[in-house]
């Protein structure tokens, strides 16, 4: 039976232009008896191929792959046996090594050096057209085969004539094939597409590197023997081979390293005992006996399915971590894990807090467990490194992420291929404007193929990418396992497999994360001398200001979503803060669970529990379904599902929307809660509900380990301003706002800003006498190496000792001057700049007339003091942010702006109509709000929220997107607690962008 060699998937990024799910269907239903996968210099699609071959176990999948020689035509090596496929990896991770991306290779004397290597002689070797077949004889003696293809492109005979040459001159077996680039002939057209994209050229220009027809997709055996007709012989070599190759993914038998373990210990009983210990300190006197039970439960499932190594690596990187003192803490489903809890992985007990443990492990999960660990963002390196050398970089590389075209971006490629001129425009402008662009193209119909090409080229892998924290560890080399490449990261390698890949294969990963605000709890709480695990717990002045939306800074709870969340539920403990983290997910808004749980909440709707089981599983959530733990449980109560199953449906809705599959299992649900005597209504709405999971949503152990960080966050934030600020600006860049929010936040709490000031600043910002002191770091453009240097000079004397001892950069110096950070030297910013202007022009020897009189000793030449607004444009030139106050107070003393602040604005009734104004920090149109855009407006008094519904917004949207300082006019809207002004009008406060009083202020802005 006829099996295709060489099939080239859309992961020869921008060479193929089928995904491998699709050649393997295409191939089983043309009974084809096996499918070559073999992409250039990679295995990429390997797991994606093998896991689709699962539904057709009568198509047997080829591992191979093309290698690119240096100055050599290209060679195809197909991996016989397991020991084959190692060398394969192995010969590709050495055409990587120290080569840039896309640049892989290898020269002739490295396959030579390979000749010997156990396994080589498994691979089979399929050269392109013009090899130097006399080299590969050698190196492939009698596993060297002569391909020979018919694409009906007018060259058939030439290519026949020369492969008949070729073989009958080195006395080499032809082999068919039609070296496949796509699944049908209808992806001809995106295989043009790609291939522009790859050369960067146009369709109208491409020429001859386009090919000439669309004879380059899957053909059946019936049309292979009609091609081969007078070459019988290659298509039984083609069919031999495929024969020959018994090597199967499923072969890669992976062992996680053992850890070390002491003498007289295995694994699992020095795991048990590292655990037992851990449940003493976290239960000091006697451990609960529920603990008892759920501690033997899992420890048992660890030992039946091998993981006590798995476990024990995670509890020694946070041991290390810890011994480091880098703040660390595991989320996730490993948080539902009693386990993890007592090896100190993990910070919230599941069995206190009902955590479903087969969320994260079970028999029927047939998936390794996955446990996040966060660490510093400032210091994780520290344990990347720690990683690499303790198990070596041939047993540890990160996990590579698959960065793929989204719709925007796959629209401006096509766009691009069909001649539309786009410039240096954004895959979003392009997407904005693609109407009006699309008349620029040469070709007929370009908006309709164009629209048609971007949908066909949506989700193609456009390049790899480092996971965010995916380690893989393996006792056996790695690169026999998958292929390692460098990452554009310097001392990262990658391997070449994604984390759903390692599913595929039941590869071990760790998550290995960064947090910012781990940085700058830890900073923090160094700063007020508390440890994180000792902070008083449901501090009543903390929820207060939670309850006021009062979270700029804090974690997770400090967006405008959040924020207005605070004001409607109202938190007053922890589990609270557990269901607000959760609650502002698409999954439960598209679920429609939100409305439902606010009114139960405030006693507007009475919660509805039609079985006593369903109280027992939503009665903390009060009848409403926030988290995947309670569909879970739900199916095990009532579906008749056993745990492993209730996960497979957990699944199964995460996938719905894709897949459908949730039909598949649902339909189980539904009957058995029916069968349980809930009403028909009731079990609709529940089913409803759980299809909102297919969108993004928590699960309750990761939402109560993040819950924990928001508390702490806001228990700082609360109780020491001024060190919780500065510990966010030393943590930069993170979370939600900019700076200059951060600074403005904490005056409005009564913390006194400091300048920069060069003889007082350290490099980091500090608390100086209950004041936030701006450090040399919010220098921009100041590097870390010369503020250390500056701070060894220092005292300076004044502005002409500093420029005489200093050697920093002009733009520095301008910098500091427009940041008022001379003022200590008793110049202001007008004077400084003026004195920097005549040492510049001295330093470089131009002397004008003007100038002249600008002298260092001319300290006594006056200068008009710049105005309030003037002095605070330029502080934002220079930090970004400033210490003098926000803009608006100055530019209520200019301009004739409404008396209304946000502050008053927030306590009119509804209904009241009123405008403010303010400075535009957030817009965000999410998915899940129909077109309605929120934004946010901020003023020296604090934060207003604002909505334009969607018609509002098309009408506004110019000056909306264009204009940072606004004057917004509408009525108010309150929801509990929670305060918005609908829209009517917007108008920016300085009508031009040009305006000279416009205060050159760029605020970090999000727009979703």
């Amino acid at each position: 039976m006829y099996a295709e060699l060489k099939c080239k998937t859309n992961f020869s990024f921008l060479m193929g232009a089928s995904h491998p799910e699709e050649l393997v269907d295409q191939a089983a239903e043309m009974g084809l008896g096996g499918l070559g996968i073999a992409d250039r210099n990679g295995v990429y699609a390997i797991p994606k191929a093998y896991w689709q071959t699962k539904e057709h176990p009568g198509l047997k999948l080829i591992v191979g792959a093309e290698l690119t020689l240096s100055d050599h035509p290209f060679i195809t090596l197909l991996a016989r046996d397991r020991a084959a496929y190692g060398v394969l990896c192995r010969l590709l991770t050495l055409s990587h090594a120290g080569k840039e991306k896309g640049q892989a290779s290898l020269e002739f004397s490295q396959l030579i050096e390979f000749m010997n290597t156990p396994g080589f002689s498994g691979l089979i070797c399929l050269p392109d057209a013009g090899a130097n077949y006399e080299y590969l004889r050698e190196i492939f003696a009698g596993r060297l085969y002569v391909p020979v293809s018919r694409f009906k492109d007018g060259f058939d005979e030439v290519r026949v004539k020369q492969a008949l040459r070729t073989a009958g001159g080195f006395a080499l077996p032809l082999v068919a094939t039609n070296e496949v680039l796509y699944h049908l002939p209808e992806r001809r057209p995106l295989q043009d597409v790609i291939s522009c994209i790859r050369e960067k050229t146009t369709l109208l220009d491409a020429g001859y590197r386009l090919l000439p027809n669309r004879e380059r997709h899957l053909k059946s055996q019936c049309e292979m023997a009609q091609l081969f007709a007078d070459l019988p012989e290659a298509l039984r070599n083609t069919e031999a081979i495929a024969e020959s190759c018994t090597f199967c993914p499923s072969e890669l038998r992976y062992r996680y390293p053992s850890e070390w373990i002491p003498a007289r210990h295995t694994a699992q009983s020095y795991l048990e005992e590292r655990v037992w210990a851990g449940a003493r300190e976290r239960y000091p006197g006697e451990t609960p006996a529920d603990v008892n039970k759920q501690l033997r439960h899992e420890l048992e499932l660890i030992g039946q399915l091998g993981y006590a190594d798995y476990f024990l690596t995670i509890y020694d990187i946070v041991d290390f971590a810890r011994r480091r003192e880098i703040l660390c803490q595991g989320r996730g489903s490993a948080a539902n894990s009693a386990v993890c809890y007592c090896l100190g992985i993990t910070a919230i007990d599941p069995v206190r807090m009902n955590l479903l443990f087969e969320r994260f492990m079970s028999v029927e999960r047939n998936e390794p467990p996955d446990i996040d660990v966060d660490f510093e963002h400032e210091r994780r390196e520290e344990v990347l490194q720690y990683v690499y050398e303790k198990y070596g970089r041939d047993r540890a590389a990160m996990v590579s992420a698959v960065i793929t075209y989204r719709h925007r971006s796959a629209l401006r490629e096509v766009a691009k291929a069909f001649g539309v001129e786009v410039g240096t425009l954004s895959a979003k402008e392009v997407a904005r404007n693609f109407d009006a662009l699309s008349q620029s193209s040469p070709i007929a119909d370009c908006k309709a193929q164009t629209d048609t090409l971007a949908g066909e080229l949506e989700g193609f892998p456009r390049h790899l990418s480092i996971h965010s924290g995916g380690f893989t560890l393996s006792a056996d080399p790695i690169i026999e396992i998958v292929p390692v490449e460098p990452a554009r990261m310097e001392g990262r390698t990658i391997i070449q497999w994604d984390k759903y890949d390692l599913d595929y294969l039941g590869l071990l990963k760790v998550d290995l994360l960064a947090l910012g605000m781990l940085s700058a709890l830890r900073k923090t709480l160094g700063a007020v001398g508390l440890q994180l695990q000792n902070l008083p717990a449901e501090d009543s002045e903390t929820y207060k200001m939670i309850r006021r939306a009062d979270t700029v800074g804090t974690f997770q709870i400090e967006s405008r979503a959040q924020m207005n969340m605070s004001g409607r539920l109202q938190p007053r403990n922890f589990y609270d803060l557990v269901i607000q983290v959760a609650i502002v997910r698409p999954g439960p808004i598209v679920g429609k669970m939100v409305h439902p749980y606010l009114k139960r909440r405030h006693g507007l709707e009475v919660p509805e529990y039609p079985h006593p089981k369903l109280r027992e599983i939503l009665g903390r959530t009060l009848g409403v379904p926030i988290f995947q733990e309670q569909v879970m449980k739900i199916a095990i109560a009532l579906g008749g599902f056993t745990p492993g199953e209730a996960d497979a449906l957990r699944r199964a809705i995460g996938s719905w929307r894709s897949s459908g599959s949730i039909h598949k299992v649902g339909e189980k649900l539904h009957q058995g809660l029916l069968q349980h005597g809930v009403p028909l209504a009731y079990a609709d709405n529940i089913f409803e509900q759980l299809k909102g999971f297919a969108h993004y949503g928590f699960p309750e152990s990761h939402a109560a380990s993040f819950a924990l960080l928001s508390y702490a966050s806001c228990y700082l934030k609360c109780h020491y301003p001024a060190e919780f600020a500065c510990a966010l600006i030393n943590s930069q860049p993170m979370g939600f706002y900019a700076t200059h929010t951060i600074v403005d936040d904490v005056r409005r709490h009564g913390v006194k800003v400091l300048p920069v000031d060069p003889n007082l600043s350290p490099y980091d910002c500090v608390v100086e006498g209950g004041a936030l002191r701006l450090g040399l770091r919010s220098i921009r453009g100041l590097a870390k190496k010369d503020a250390e240097e500056l701070i060894g000079q220092r005292p300076f004397l004044n502005l002409a000792d500093f420029l005489e001892r200093t050697e920093l950069r002009e733009d520095v110096l301008q910098r500091l001057a427009l940041g008022d950070a001379f003022a200590g030297f008793g110049r202001d910013q007008r004077q400084t700049l003026w004195q920097l202007l005549a040492a510049a022009l001295r330093r470089h020897a131009v002397q004008l007339d003007f100038i002249a009189a600008l002298t260092p000793e001319c300290a006594g030449q006056e200068f008009r003091p710049l105005g309030g607004l003037d002095a605070i444009s330029l502080e934002y030139q220079a930090y970004g942010l400033s210490a003098k106050g926000h803009p608006m107070a100055e530019l209520r003393k200019i301009r004739k702006l409404p008396e209304v602040t946000t502050f008053y604005a927030k306590r009119k009734p509804p209904g009241t109509t009123l405008t403010v104004s303010g400075l535009l920090l957030v817009r965000q149109r999410p998915p899940t709000a129909k077109g309605v855009c929120f934004a946010t407006l901020e003023d020296e008094h604090g934060f207003l929220d604002l909505v334009l519904f969607a018609n509002k917004f098309e009408e506004l949207k110019e000056v909306f997107l264009h204009h940072s300082f606004l004057i917004a006019e509408g009525r108010i809207e309150r929801d509990g607690h929670s305060v918005s002004l609908i829209v009517d009008q917007v108008a920016p406060i300085f009508a031009e962008s040009g305006d000279e009083q416009a205060p050159t202020i760029d605020p970090r802005q999000y727009f979703w």
